[in-house]
């Protein structure tokens, strides 16, 4: 759904070239955050429509004098991810005759009082989304994390606690040292071998919420189109391994964010296609996505593998006797990433339900890929990726009878 009609046909061409190109500049950036908000606004209103007459009117009086005051510090509060989720359910939950939760907006409203400099009704014991608990001596604050590294730095929450971010899976400790100091690590890396991903990073990525880690080397991560800017991570076993889940899921949150402006495929026509990194049939949509973000994936593994020191790389394809562990992990995943992707956005690019938008979306990212796919790489790298792919299509087959790749 497009919440703004302001986008000429030029403008949405123009975004897609730039998606293309990874030409994700501050001042596009700067857009997509003020539509993330301007939607959060619409769906906020939606709720207060539906709410009139109850004990939820005195919040939202107070929190529209405070956009009157104080404009700048509401568009900092609403557009927190977790406003979204939370007027969805609202919607979701007055759609179907239920108590929509309006103690969470009186919160938000006394948080928003809070930050304002004023002296809300605060009970100790009481939770503030975004802002953290109150107590008898005060707030006690949510987490925050800080990591800075070649004149770029990075700020987030550590949120483990709001209701509305926990619809990303079990989770975790949040323990704020530990997160800091990986976090800082993965910040390092992104910085000095990824620092353009690492800039659109800092620029959307404004909250983390800790899952449950159940196998660390395969950390799960995930992202929500209803709360733009938070990330959910379990713990990652290396630097390395947390900066792609970041520029992953990011990658998501800024392709998101894009598709409240511009339509990228048609109507969901029930058709389902085979995506190399999933294990369930997915509409186009979703297809879309994930190759928009294994895309920067197989970006952020080309970097790696060119960022290895000069006497760890191969005089050539085939001597492999000098990589080290970290050279032919990054190039096995940008061997197997780049095939994918590439079959996958093939995949989308014959689906005859692209838009025009999404049509030089597609092909524009097939145009870079098709060069990459020139590139050489080791043979262990090749066929380890064949490895992959073939394991993947077998037990994809096997988990969904009917359907054909």
């Amino acid at each position: 759904m497009r919440w703004l009609n302001e986008c000429s046909a030029a403008e949405t061409y123009e975004i897609c070239h730039r998606l293309v190109d990874d030409d994700l500049t501050s001042e596009l950036l700067t857009r997509l955050r003020e539509i993330q908000l301007h939607r959060n606004q619409l769906l906020v209103e939606a709720v207060r429509r539906q709410v009139r007459g109850t004990d939820a009117d005195a919040a939202f009086r107070a929190l529209a004098e405070l956009q009157e005051s104080d404009p700048r510090l509401m568009a900092e509060l609403l557009v927190l991810p977790q406003v979204g989720c939370w007027a969805v359910d609202c919607l979701r939950r007055l759609r179907d005759g239920e108590d929509p939760d309006l103690g969470y907006l009186v919160s938000f409203s006394a948080g928003a009082a809070l930050r304002a400099g004023r002296r809300p009704p605060l009970r100790p014991g009481a939770f503030v989304p975004g802002l953290g608990t109150f107590a008898e001596s005060g707030l006690v604050p949510i987490p925050s994390l800080h990591a800075q590294a070649d004149g770029l730095g990075l700020a987030v929450r550590l949120d483990a606690v709001d209701p509305y971010l926990a619809g990303f899976g079990r989770r975790g400790e949040a323990d704020p040292v530990w997160w800091q100091r990986e976090l800082g690590r993965a910040w390092q890396v992104l910085c000095e071998r990824h620092h353009h991903a690492a800039g659109t990073i800092a620029a959307v990525f404004t909250t983390l919420v800790p899952l449950e880690g159940r196998d660390r080397a395969r950390p799960a991560s995930a992202t929500s189109g209803w709360a733009y800017g938070a990330i959910a991570l379990s713990p990652p076993p290396d630097p390395v391994a947390f900066a792609e889940s970041l520029v992953h899921e990011v990658w998501h949150l800024v392709l998101g964010a894009v598709e409240d402006m511009v339509e990228l495929t048609g109507p969901d026509d029930g058709r389902r296609w085979y995506a190399p990194w999933r294990s369930d049939p997915r509409p186009l949509g979703a297809l879309l996505q994930g190759c928009f973000a294994n895309f920067a994936i197989t970006a952020f593994w080309r970097a790696e593998r060119h960022a290895s020191p000069p006497v760890e790389r191969h005089a050539s394809p085939a001597d492999e006797r000098h990589a080290s562990p970290a050279l032919e992990r990054a190039e096995a995943e940008f061997a197997y990433r780049r095939a994918i992707t590439f079959e996958a956005l093939t995949r989308a690019s014959g689906s005859e339900g692209l838009t025009g938008p999404g049509e030089v979306l597609v092909n524009g990212l097939l145009g870079r890929l098709g060069e990459w796919l020139h590139e050489p790489v080791p043979a262990s790298a090749e066929r380890r990726a064949a490895e992959l792919r073939d394991g993947h299509r077998a037990r994809w087959l096997s988990a969904n009878p009917g359907f054909s790749i």
